[in-house]
């Protein structure tokens, strides 16, 4: 079973979001972390687990559970953005 195209689209769309924003808070992060070895796996873990949130909620309110397969999926959307997240600390 494949992800729901509402509930895809609303992911994209938040994950989306939180990459505009990690670009509004980019000069901060950068100050705020200066020790940190990779600041990009923490802010993309940190956009992920937000949009996990957001996909978990998605099928709540429709009533339903994700399928392993939904998680996998899920997955396939969030790497790719590795990329652009990434784009940012280099």
């Amino acid at each position: 079973m494949a992800i729901p195209t509402d509930v895809e689209d609303v992911v994209e769309k938040h994950i989306k979001l939180m990459i505009s924003q990690t670009e509004s808070y980019l000069p901060f992060i950068k100050v705020a972390f200066p020790y940190s070895n990779n600041v990009a796996d923490g802010v993309y873990n940190l956009i992920i687990g937000s949009a996990l949130s957001v996909f978990v909620n998605q099928y709540a309110m429709r009533m339903k559970n994700p399928t392993v397969e939904d998680f996998s999926d899920f997955g396939k959307i969030a790497l790719k953005y590795r990329d652009q997240v990434d784009q940012f600390f280099k």
